[in-house]
């Protein structure tokens, strides 16, 4: 589904995070983490069609980025919030939704539950922590079933314990194909391929 060559992003005409070859199959979940300052970030951000000054091939079905310039085939959650506080955790989630068909409701409910909102469908935002927005915005992710969701460092919306309930949530978009990437300052369990940044390289482990 995503394929990656000869890749470099530049700050101030400076060349850094270098990645040869990268392949991610539809339904994966990857891995990708290093220290702060490796250019994580700017990675999804490149990959999302935010961010240009980069070098190399960046293919999504074997289509180049620009393909999708009008629509976008990825998702990018991040340190940035994207609700609507005033509205209520239903409102939401079903935002980019043109209609709400009966399976997308039920299977709505299912990841609320999961994520312990399903008592908070009517709540407002402003009233939930910082973890139960971040829910929110990965369950419209989801539900949207994008090519690849982007997750910037993912450690820092959730603990261990939500950490699994986040990968269960997304279970329902990999079965469908979506593919997911999550940047992060340290290894994660439960992802199918690791990749590490060091000496500015992406390192397969």
């Amino acid at each position: 589904m995503l394929k990656i060559e000869g890749f470099s992003l530049s700050r101030e005409n400076k060349k850094f995070m270098l990645i040869n070859e990268l392949l991610i199959g539809s339904g994966m979940r990857v891995n990708i983490f290093g220290n702060n300052d490796t250019g994580k970030s700017l990675f999804l951000r490149s990959l999302h069609g935010d961010y240009h000054d980069f070098g190399g091939q960046i293919l999504i079905k074997d289509k180049p980025l620009l393909f999708y310039k009008k629509k976008k085939r990825t998702i990018l959650l991040d340190n940035t919030s994207h609700l609507l506080i005033n509205e209520s955790v239903w409102k939401n989630i079903i935002i980019p939704l043109p209609k709400v068909t009966a399976r997308q409701k039920q299977k709505i409910l299912e990841l609320c539950t999961i994520s312990q909102l399903g008592d908070k469908i009517g709540s407002k935002v402003k009233t939930l922590s910082f973890s139960s927005k971040k829910f929110i915005e990965l369950i419209r992710a989801v539900i949207q079933l994008p090519q690849i969701i982007l997750i910037d460092d993912l450690e820092n919306y959730f603990d261990d314990k939500n950490m699994i309930k986040a990968l269960e949530i997304c279970t329902f978009a990999l079965n469908s194909g979506t593919s997911l990437i999550a940047t992060s300052k340290r290894k994660l369990d439960n992802f199918d391929i690791h990749y590490r940044i060091q000496n500015n390289k992406v390192v397969k482990l």
